[in-house]
């Protein structure tokens, strides 16, 4: 306990005396050394409410002030109780024990929110462009392409996210869910984001296959079935069939084996669950590429095919994300150097026609005329038509890049499947930018 003391006092005198660099730990171990090995018969004189002196006016602009605790308030509520329980721990026993309480509640604290993480539905909203205090006409837009486009954004379906709670938040497409992991995903907390998914799903879906089982005996006891006279259950009728779900994965940075093989039994339960048909994983926003092995090594990424159909590839229609190329190492530039390197007297003449100077002026913007039909001419030149390539990988078309297009491929693949619901026939871009309901 003296030594944490001497350690506390020792900080607050050196931040009082105005340090402002590391030096001043070689000062203080310098003289630590002097105090212990050639001063301690001096310092046997030195009055012990002297040297408390010394350590009260040092430490007293460490206590926390009323404003202070009040702003950890308005930060975390919940942290501070476990301040106070830190500094009344501390008055009443010592430093180590108040240590030790507040490094368990605080652990106690982060892995239950780790563990009891709550992930959120997405749903779709319309988002309009306003200028000062209007939404923006259809006139308006057309004459500012720049902000015309009715953007689509997504917001959890029960408003958790502190979102105004009156904007109507519509499903994405009957049978296709859109899920967000809210703190990673990993062992702590991979049973607790798919019981709730598994059970959400189930709620807002029917079973398409009554008899997916042979016995009765044989359903799980979580799976509420069918009833002894293999009828839907009341109320069912009218719910859509699971299709496929969209995993968010912009907040987890890594996995483990434990959270792939929860989504492995997962997927396999939801595929009994929508048989004969498949359900199709979209995946997007990876943000770490090992992540994206490890979902490809489970066998997502790709589509399933279902038991009747050809393992190679069946009927599917996969939406890519692409971009321009450029850069040193793209094709383009890799062209003009080809280019250049079989025509060299292209460079010639251009520093030829510079360095003619006024005199002859007329013949060299002829020939700088020459000059730049020519490059206008070349491929590699040409701004117009840039090459582009995909953002992911071809063999993997289920991971997306954004959920927009997770969304796109999702109601396009969809709507190739027998389907309950009758869809008006127009294009996705169209449904996604009016934002009228599939």
């Amino acid at each position: 306990m003296v030594s944490h003391r001497l350690v506390l006092s020792r900080t607050a005198i050196k931040s009082k005396a105005g340090v402002r660099t590391p030096l001043a730990g070689v000062i203080t171990a310098v003289v630590v050394l002097l105090a212990i090995y050639a001063l301690p018969a001096v310092f046997f004189y030195i009055p012990n409410a002297a040297l408390a002196a010394v350590i009260i006016h040092a430490v007293g602009d460490l206590i926390t002030p009323p404003n202070v605790v009040y702003q950890f308030w308005r930060v975390s509520p919940l942290e501070v109780p476990i301040f106070f329980a830190g500094v009344i721990v501390t008055v009443f026993t010592s430093i180590e024990y108040g240590i030790y309480v507040t490094i368990c509640v605080s652990a106690a604290l982060l892995l239950y929110r780790v563990v009891m993480a709550q992930g959120r539905f997405m749903g779709r909203v319309a988002v309009h462009s306003v200028v000062g205090d209007h939404v923006l006409t259809m006139a308006e837009r057309k004459s500012n392409k720049a902000n015309s486009a009715v953007r689509n954004i997504f917001l959890p379906v029960d408003h958790q996210d502190g979102s105004n709670p009156s904007i109507e938040v519509k499903s994405p497409y009957p049978g296709i869910f859109m899920y967000r992991f809210s703190e990673g995903y990993n062992y702590p907390n991979a049973s607790h984001y798919l019981d709730y998914m598994t059970e959400y799903i189930f709620a807002n879906t029917r079973r398409t296959n009554l008899n997916s089982y042979d016995r009765l005996g044989d359903r799980p006891w979580n799976d509420p079935g069918t009833s002894r006279s293999g009828k839907q259950p009341e109320g069912e009728e009218n719910k859509p069939t699971l299709k496929a779900i969209i995993l968010d994965f912009s907040s987890v940075n890594n996995v483990d084996i434990t959270s792939i093989q929860h989504l492995i039994d997962v997927r396999n339960q939801l595929d009994r669950y929508a048989s004969p048909e498949k359900v199709q994983w979209h995946i997007a926003c990876i943000n770490n590429r090992w992540t994206k092995r490890a979902l490809a090594s489970a066998g997502f990424g790709f589509p399933t095919p279902t038991d009747d159909e050809d393992p190679g590839f069946h009927r599917w229609k996969p939406i890519f994300s692409v971009a321009e190329m450029g850069g040193s190492s793209s094709a383009a530039a890799d062209a003009e150097y080809d280019y250049n390197k079989r025509h060299p007297d292209l460079e010639f003449a251009r520093i030829r026609s510079r360095s003619q100077g006024h005199a002859d002026h007329n013949s060299g913007s002829s020939s700088q005329d020459s000059i730049e039909k020519t490059i206008q001419k070349s491929a590699a030149y040409n701004t117009e038509s840039k090459p582009v390539v995909v953002v992911h990988g071809l063999n993997r078309p289920l991971f997306h890049i954004d959920l927009t297009s997770a969304l796109q491929s999702a109601i396009a693949n969809a709507e190739h499947r027998p389907v309950d619901v009758q869809v008006e026939p127009e294009s996705i871009e169209a449904k996604l930018a009016t934002g009228a309901e599939a």
